[in-house]
């Protein structure tokens, strides 16, 4: 052998041992970070396993040329063979980033509308993606959106429940304020306390619970009614949804494990409100929140690590980004991105 190619062989044998420290033995870089002075070896040998990837169909193709002729220098022929891999390093991420670019407007091209502003006293079903709210319970938004009296009644269902119609296999609850009497159900009322927007103070003593306000429908003839449905056709169809394609579920961008798609989209969040109409559901609104990464050039493969925060092994993104309607920071007294209601419940010290 060559002592060009000795040489080559040693190095490949070298880089193929980082590159298996770096993602089989990850802790060996984090030890090399903790002792300061180990900090550029430990950054050294987080490089290897994308510089393998390289390296290791090149010296194929080398091989392949030196077969073919001995007379060219080496060096040039190590040069040509290192032309494809880097072609495709450079080629794959514009490939693959122009796919991605394509899905995410596809996931909001027909995003429409804004959140509307509801009429009083109309009932509405809230349809929730799996991972979404509290389906069976009336939390802060269920006891807001009834004790402000924006809504007249409240159901919660599981959005999968609702792919064969408005007839659910199985009851939900439907949560609204009627005549005192035997149906006065309370017990899967949620502890939510009261906001300072609510009480007007953001001093001591403690705010209370939003089911204080049934004190004063109660003096006016009111309680709270936990029904069991199976028709949940009401005025208002309010639809969340998470992971709404299979093709993304699963990826994150943080977390251990292997994230080896091309395409780093996280699983999106929609939300849509549908009027109900004598010709059926019209849809007010669709908003779409998508966040996702772009491939780095030339595609560069990074090892996972795991010492404060924990990253994947994954191709390495060049930035993360959100299109579509990004969800808005949560307030207490709004439904936010989805209605444009106050729920302010008032009457609270």
């Amino acid at each position: 052998m060559h002592a060009f190619d000795r040489r080559l062989l040693y190095s490949w044998l070298l880089l193929t041992l980082g590159a298996g420290c770096a993602l089989f033995m990850p802790v060996v870089i984090v030890l090399l970070m903790l002792t300061i002075i180990g900090i550029p070896l430990g950054w050294l040998i987080a490089l290897m396993p994308g510089a393998w990837l390289y390296l290791t169909p090149t010296l194929a193709i080398y091989a392949i040329l030196r077969r073919l002729s001995d007379r060219t220098p080496h060096l040039a022929m190590l040069a040509v063979a290192a032309i494809l891999p880097l072609a495709a390093g450079f080629g794959i991420p514009w490939w693959a980033n122009g796919i991605t670019e394509r899905r995410v407007q596809l996931l909001i091209a027909q995003d429409h509308g804004t959140p509307p502003i509801l009429q009083p006293n109309l009932s509405i079903t809230h349809a929730i993606d799996r991972g979404l709210g509290s389906p069976g319970k009336c939390s802060d938004t269920c006891q807001r959106l009834l004790f402000s009296r924006t809504a007249k009644s409240i159901t919660q269902v599981p959005l999968d429940k609702l792919s064969n119609g408005p007839e659910l296999p199985s009851p939900a609850h439907r949560f609204s304020l009627g005549s005192i009497g035997p149906e006065c159900n309370r017990a899967r009322l949620q502890m939510v306390y009261a906001s300072s927007a609510e009480t007007g103070r953001d001093v001591p003593p403690p705010p209370p619970p939003l089911w204080d306000k049934l004190d004063e429908f109660r003096r006016e003839g009111l309680c709270l009614h936990d029904e069991m449905v199976r028709d949940v056709r009401t005025d208002i169809l309010v639809v969340e949804r998470w992971n709404y394609d299979p093709a993304f579920r699963g990826f994150h961008f943080d977390g251990g494990g292997w994230r080896l798609s091309l395409h780093p989209i996280t699983p999106f969040k929609r939300r849509e409100v549908f009027r109900r109409t004598p010709a059926g559901l019209v849809r007010l609104m669709r908003r779409t929140e998508v966040r996702y990464a772009l491939l780095a050039e030339p595609l560069w493969l990074s090892p996972g690590f795991s010492f404060d925060t924990t990253t994947p092994t994954h191709w390495v993104w060049r930035d993360g980004r959100v299109a579509g309607s990004p969800l808005e920071t949560f307030e207490p007294t709004q439904w936010n991105g989805i209605i444009a209601n106050d729920l302010t419940v008032s009457g609270l010290r």
